[in-house]
């Protein structure tokens, strides 16, 4: 799956839910324990703001964790 569909993916997710772990999230979806990795990273350069998200596969929800990174430049 290439970067351009993921992003239509995203846009078109059911729901959007902040989550506190950084590299996945588990959830109940349709009495199964699912596990979605956030395995994609936006990140903006102007105040080093990063999110990193994924997608159930299941129900098309998309579960986010937002951080701060500080660049060394």
């Amino acid at each position: 799956m290439d970067l351009l569909s993921k992003i239509k993916e995203v846009a078109n997710s059911s729901e959007f839910i902040e989550t506190k772990n950084y590299y996945f999230q588990t959830h109940l979806c349709s009495n199964d324990n699912v596990k979605v990795m956030l395995d994609y990273t936006l990140s903006n350069d102007k105040d080093d703001n990063i999110l990193r998200f994924g997608i159930c596969p299941k129900c098309g929800r998309c579960f986010y964790h937002k951080d701060y990174e500080s660049k060394g430049f």
